[in-house]
């Protein structure tokens, strides 16, 4: 009997990733996910993305059980082989006897005696119950034993150690090879109604999703257990899922927002959305993006208020000057998303830092070319290391006389008394003039944030968001 659909379509996405550079999420939005039954779907991605967090570990656990190393493997071979034992080790619902048939199936495209070699290592690696602590006790090389227990390259994890320590270092690592609880907000008018919010929550309780207070924001919510994506709020998109410390950075642009407000990197349109919701009506709000797809699906998503164009923000922005306020979610590593998209940490490489600031810095004089004096830009990556945000920042300050780094702690405090930002945390968030959120520190992913304003006279403000008469 053939390896099932959902295994066949596991390793197509493995092998894609690894071949091709494929992300895992756009991948699966192609022709032949969409060939595949929901439930085949779901499971396919949970197997690839467990095996793309504990890479590391099972190429070891597979060393181990050969006796030998396993890098000379056909890639079906090697793919099999992971999805085998990633199934052992992890998933309890999953016989062993299934996890080892299906694998062998899988190899078989690579010929008979690479079938039957990844058998008789399975097999061998059924054998290998212990705890992984206790099987690493034979690997003598300390820096290689850490890499196996946290399936990070070396390189990341020392120089999270470097600039934080070894306990924090490990604890990202750890958060990082978790499955992520997703997180949601109220898409619309709903984000600011605590009365229409509360509705869609029990229209969620109905459907058997079963949430959990957000972290960060009190409009947030996460989802403890239950099928999201199937439910009716979700799919007729009145929530939408995205990262708290995403959300946060939206919120943060808002506090006295004016009239103007651009969005120059904007796509999924995820942030552009909250600041659709949450900006007062008169308000102009323009996003751009390079690409001609994801604007186009911006188009579709996003209210018919919200101006949608495509523009290379590396370039001359093709707008007037004067924008009150200017969103820079720049395009980065990702670092601080390496719980979500796990592939990132295995095609990101060190000199790839260097490129991601160069194409930041380009992007944020860009959009200070167009920031109004006494306007406020907002400079945000979800990426943790200092190249793509401090560094980009301190330049931009050396080479623009008449910019300034605000400490954003008074606005952070302004959203907690107003009812936004869950009490306690704006003392949490607020350690100096840049914002820096560790991966896991609030189980949010990792951001950067540096709040700028330009010298001069402020054009004439509107009133601040709506306070929150109460939490939804």
């Amino acid at each position: 009997m053939p390896a099932s659909a959902a295994r066949r379509l596991a390793a197509s996405l493995l092998r894609a990733i690894e071949a091709q550079g494929a992300r895992a999420g756009e991948w699966m939005q192609g022709d032949e996910p969409r060939r595949c039954s929901p439930r085949d779907r779901a499971l396919a991605f949970e197997l690839a993305l467990g095996v793309l967090r504990h890479r590391t570990e099972l190429d070891w656990i597979a060393q181990a059980a050969a006796g030998r190393p396993v890098r000379g493997l056909a890639p079906i071979a090697r793919t099999a082989l992971r999805l085998g034992i990633y199934q052992l080790r992890y998933l309890d619902r999953v016989p062993a006897v299934a996890a080892v048939h299906e694998s062998v199936e899988l190899a078989k495209a690579a010929g008979t005696r690479a079938a039957g070699f990844v058998n008789a290592v399975l097999r061998r690696a059924t054998a290998l119950e212990a705890p992984l602590e206790t099987l690493l006790a034979a690997e003598t090389d300390p820096l290689r034993r850490r890499e196996i227990r946290f399936s990070h390259p070396g390189w990341l994890l020392a120089r999270w150690q470097r600039r934080w320590g070894e306990a924090a270092a490990e604890a990202i690592a750890a958060f990082d090879n978790e499955v992520p609880q997703p997180a949601l907000r109220p898409y619309g008018p709903a984000l600011r109604d605590p009365e229409q919010a509360a509705q869609l929550w029990r229209e969620l309780a109905a459907a058997g999703v079963v949430l959990a207070p957000g972290r960060l924001l009190t409009a947030a919510r996460r989802v403890h257990a239950g099928a999201i994506t199937d439910a009716e709020p979700f799919l007729s998109g009145r929530v939408a899922l995205q990262d708290e410390a995403s959300q946060l950075m939206a919120y943060l642009l808002l506090p006295g927002a004016t009239g103007r407000i651009l969005d120059i990197c904007a796509a999924p349109g995820g942030k552009t959305a909250i600041l659709a919701a949450l900006a007062p009506p008169s308000t102009r709000l323009l996003a751009l993006d390079r690409s001609w797809p994801r604007a186009t699906a911006m188009r579709e998503r996003l209210p018919p208020a919200v101006a949608v164009a495509v523009a290379d923000a590396e370039r001359p922005l093709p707008v007037a000057g004067g924008w009150d306020r200017i969103l820079v979610d720049a395009p980065c590593s990702g670092t601080g998303t390496l719980q979500r998209n796990p592939e990132i940490r295995w095609r990101l490489r060190p000199e790839d830092l260097e490129r991601f600031a160069a194409r930041q810095t380009r992007i944020l004089d860009q959009a200070l070319a167009v920031l109004a004096p006494g306007g406020r830009l907002l400079y945000c990556v979800c990426s943790i290391e200092e190249e793509e945000g401090e560094q980009v920042v301190r330049g931009a300050l050396a080479s623009h006389a008449d910019l300034r780094l605000e400490d954003p702690a008074d606005l952070l405090q302004n959203l907690e008394a107003t009812g936004w930002l869950i009490a306690g945390a704006a003392a949490q968030l607020a350690a100096g003039p840049l914002l820096e959120i560790r991966p896991g520190q609030f189980a949010t992913e990792g951001f950067f944030a540096a709040v700028l304003t330009k010298a001069g006279a402020r054009r004439s403000a509107s009133a601040r968001p709506t306070p929150r008469s109460s939490a939804p």
